[in-house]
């Protein structure tokens, strides 16, 4: 009765095979585009014993990169310059001592013992400086306009100087352009599958989107230089889909 029983049971787990009849197929496509949005972050750092004197020259140097950039054509609204950190640093003097006695005894090997005192208000850390740092994001839609703020940037006191990042101002519109044609391949893949099976394609049972890509950044910092001009190629957005298909009897 018991071997029965787990028969029985062993049998009610095993998948039926033939429960599923259909063409599963995936569908990619994409569609080329260059980019046309560009953005670029830098960073403006002083140093200095006043935290307003300090936060003043990095001011001083935030307004002239600001007209800078506005002399270059670029719009006010795409400058945004609100991010500033204030940091204090704290340094902790080295220890002196005293009093100090060295001596030597010499047995198997020698040995130096040093001993001393020092002040316990000579090891309290003490603020000794202010860091103060500007970060700037400036979006502009001429690659070109980057090789000429270069050299500009780097006479106004800019402390660093991001890779340039780059965007498809209209990447949703292609990317449904190309899950569009990736659909269309997937029923195209589906049909010449039924073919060479020797069967009817049925109805569609289920669609599943299932990859996006759109390019998102494009490092070019180190290129862009005296007698080079940066230069962006065609980029793909891309989309995938997995579909399956009915077979007909």
């Amino acid at each position: 009765m018991f071997k029965r029983l787990v028969v029985i049971c062993l049998l009610s787990v095993i998948p039926n095979v033939h429960a599923f009849t259909g063409i599963e197929v995936t569908g990619k496509a994409s569609v080329m585009a260059v980019p046309d949005v560009f953005s670029l972050t830098i960073s403006i750092k002083e140093r200095g014993k006043s935290a307003n004197k300090t936060k003043m020259i990095v001011d001083d140097k935030s307004t002239r990169i600001v007209k800078m950039f506005l002399k270059r054509g670029v719009n006010e609204d795409n400058i945004d310059s609100s991010q500033v950190r204030l940091f204090p640093i704290y340094e902790k003097p080295a220890i002196t001592f005293e009093q100090q006695e060295l001596q030597k005894r010499l047995n198997a090997q020698e040995k130096i013992l040093l001993s001393g005192k020092h002040s316990e208000q000579e090891n309290t850390s003490r603020l000794t400086r202010f860091e103060v740092s500007r970060t700037m994001t400036i979006s502009f839609k001429q690659l070109s306009l980057y090789d000429q703020i270069l050299d500009d940037l780097v006479k106004l006191g800019v402390s660093h100087i991001s890779p340039v990042e780059m965007s498809i101002e209209n990447a949703e519109k292609l990317y449904q352009e190309a899950l569009s044609q990736a659909i269309d391949k997937a029923k195209q893949k589906a049909n010449s599958i039924a073919q060479q099976a020797g069967v009817k394609l049925g109805s569609l049972l289920s669609l599943k989107e299932s990859g996006y890509y759109s390019p998102m950044r494009f490092a070019m910092a180190n290129e862009a230089k005296a007698g080079f001009s940066s230069n962006v190629s065609q980029k793909a957005v891309s989309a995938q889909v997995i579909a399956i298909y009915a077979i007909e009897d």
